[in-house]
């Protein structure tokens, strides 16, 4: 019996598989749909967008933000950014108010699978949890405080 119950396991493997890149594969047009408002400052590359010296916004390729904890992506998505300093124009806009947890998930899972970047799947569960996580937090977030999360990590 107990072969018939490991066989059985190992039979269930692809459609697991298939049912998780089903779940990406929409949550990265979900997220690609909902990019379009960001590329206005990443550009649709996902390289940033150059307005003579100044940027709208950083390249999401490699980054730090995009690659590193969801939850501190969440938290960028949710809040937007206050950027000191003359590099960027103005602070990025939050997005909370403008994406439920599904549009949240597919644009951290976009971004994070685009642009040369290769991390993990967000769920619309997921992106519940960093929402109720970072419920108590208004305004840009500061670079102090993303170095500040990014060295708890």
């Amino acid at each position: 019996m107990k072969n018939i119950s490991f066989f059985a396991a190992l039979l269930a493997l692809p459609s697991i598989a298939l049912a998780d890149d089903a779940a990406k594969a929409k949550l990265m047009e979900i997220g690609k749909a909902n990019f379009a408002v960001c590329a206005a400052c990443h550009g649709p590359e996902g390289k940033g967008v150059v307005m003579g010296a100044m940027k709208m916004g950083p390249t999401m390729e490699a980054s730090k933000i995009v690659n590193g904890d969801p939850a501190v992506l969440a938290l960028v998505l949710l809040n937007g950014i206050q950027k000191e300093g003359a590099e960027y124009i103005g602070p990025m806009a939050a997005m909370g108010a403008t994406m439920d947890d599904e549009k949240l998930a597919g644009v951290m899972t976009y971004v994070r699978n685009s642009f040369g970047n290769a991390s993990s799947v967000v769920t619309a569960e997921d992106a519940k949890k960093f929402r109720e996580q970072w419920k108590s937090m208004t305004g840009p977030v500061s670079r102090a405080k993303l170095t500040e999360l990014g060295e708890k990590k």
